[in-house]
């Protein structure tokens, strides 16, 4: 399917969103008495929360992106013997190599000529979405169809190791905190402008929300339905505000040639063909979130870099590292028995064994919060566990949302804290870390930022600055839809016509 299929989009808008109709409370809303599902009780919270912190202009739009069909991108598999043919194919079906950032002219004209059904298919999700929200102040509860459908991958039900579904991700992510109302419309003033601003901006200055409003520190007030309200509403931890985080001036990134990653235009929501095997019985490429490209693009990674990947599995940010440059090792690492046993697979799938023996390859099953190898790498990758908020919103198996994994989602913020404080202890001296979630939680991405700043301030003599990655958005601004609110680093959101993310991902430069 080439361009914007309007009447498929339409189907899985109204399917996704029964929810919202006006027969919504007869046909999705428990009956009284009857427990939420986990799913309805994560939509509730987002819409508490992300209402607040998008605004109600803004956060309808989201939602109803974040319940719909994402969209995938396709990572060459340069080892492959069928990479140029692949090429070919994808660009003949309309893809187009997101590293390059233009779609081709043929897709522009396909976008326009589609733009104004766009626009409708937006205002009525936006409208329905609305609605439901009149129906939430007058009493009644939010959720979705357990039996909601939507068209998947071919073949993704028989072979799970030739796409990365981070939005599936069984390691899912804790929970959404509001915060004051920040605008996500895309600023359009110049380049320069915005990186002089992005440069000089403080990250204590209050712009529009203090950090206490959604900033972690140490303690939660205490366990417990109660207590879980508490945090749910303000928070549930105190604050200390010390020194100013630095911030280094946002500077152009070094893109390699080798790394090609294919997508559909705005608008287009096909999903991909599903990739062939080579004489070598190499898959000829990956399917993942493309937003997830972006933390690797954040790397800067350079031929010889030695490389962690301290959360690793599944490994499509792994492979994806591997396509960008020639590294001199690469470590991958996951705490889960399982989680690797699917990391080993899918690199058996992509990498030959002659690219692991030069790359020095190895996966470790180590707790990524006590990694203790200091002093390290070059480059150090920390996706960390997360609410998962597409998931979240979509699937009740093992969701963090379910009352038996309260606990566990309360204190998913200390564990970020912990697992960048080890990354940035790994990384040697001038070396980088990139932080990365596929959650809009202000607690979780800004938040931990914060707070593993100040826990490395207080226990230890290491010094560390925010990379500013204006720049990147810049960049990017034709492929993905970015939320400008955030204070450390940049948050990718769903969108009906850019379906990537969430994402979240910020560098950090060591400095002694």
């Amino acid at each position: 399917m080439k361009g914007l299929n309007a009447s498929k989009l339409f189907v899985i808008i109204q399917t996704r969103n029964i929810a919202h109709s006006k027969s919504w409370k007869k046909n999705v809303a428990p009956k009284k008495g009857k427990k939420k599902t986990a799913t309805q009780k994560a939509l509730d919270i987002f819409d508490d929360a992300y209402g607040a912190y998008f605004g109600n202009k803004k956060w309808p739009a989201i939602r109803i992106a974040l319940l719909s069909q994402m969209k995938y991108c396709a990572v060459i598999n340069n080892s492959s013997a069928k990479a140029d043919e692949s090429i070919k194919k994808l660009e003949d079906i309309g893809a187009f190599n997101i590293v390059d950032a233009t779609p081709p002219a043929d897709a522009t004209r396909k976008l326009n000529k589609t733009s104004v059904r766009t626009r409708k298919l937006q205002q009525k999700a936006q409208k329905t979405s609305l609605e439901s929200e009149n129906c939430h102040q007058s009493g009644s509860t939010s959720g979705i169809c357990s039996d909601t459908t939507e068209e998947q991958i071919s073949g993704n039900e028989t072979d799970k190791y030739w796409h990365e579904d981070d939005a599936y991700d069984t390691r899912t992510r804790a929970s959404p905190d509001a915060a004051a109302g920040v605008s996500i419309e895309r600023k359009t003033t110049a380049r320069s402008d915005a990186v002089e601003e992005a440069t000089s901006r403080s990250i204590l200055q209050d712009t529009s929300a203090d950090l206490y409003d959604f900033m972690p520190a140490t303690k939660l007030r205490g366990p417990g339905a109660e207590q879980e309200q508490v945090f749910e509403s303000e928070y549930g931890y105190l604050f200390e505000k010390t020194k100013e985080v630095p911030i280094l001036k946002s500077r152009a990134l070094e893109i390699s040639s080798e790394l090609k990653t294919y997508a559909y235009e705005k608008g287009d929501i096909s999903l991909f063909p599903r990739p062939t095997i080579d004489s070598s019985k190499l898959l000829d490429y990956y399917l993942m979130d493309g937003a997830s490209l972006l933390p690797v693009i954040a790397l800067g990674l350079k031929m010889g870099d030695t490389v962690l990947d301290l959360c690793a599995a599944p490994g499509g940010k792994a492979l994806t590292m591997l396509q960008a440059a020639h590294l001199g090792s690469l470590v991958c690492n996951d705490v889960s028995y399982t989680r690797l046993s699917r990391l080993r697979q899918v690199l058996a799938s992509y990498v030959p064994e002659y690219v692991q023996k030069q790359t020095n390859l190895k996966v470790t099953q180590l707790d990524g919060q006590r990694y203790g190898h200091i002093d390290s790498f070059n480059k150090v990758l920390v996706d960390v566990p997360c609410t998962n908020d597409r998931r979240s919103a979509l699937e009740d198996d093992n969701n963090w949302f379910s009352p038996s994994r309260t606990k566990e989602r309360l204190h998913l913020p200390a564990v970020q804290m912990n697992l960048l404080c080890a990354a940035i202890q790994a990384v040697r001296p001038g070396g980088a870390v990139v932080y990365s979630t596929c959650s809009m939680s202000p607690m979780q991405n800004d938040g931990v930022i914060q707070m593993s700043l100040q826990n490395l301030w207080q226990n230890s003599s290491i010094e560390v600055a925010v990379q500013d990655l204006a720049i990147l958005r810049q960049q990017f601004c034709n492929v993905f839809n970015f939320h400008t609110g955030c204070k450390y680093g940049q948050l990718i959101v769903p969108s009906l016509v850019s379906n990537f993310g969430p994402m979240y991902f910020c560098k950090l430069v060591r400095l002694a």
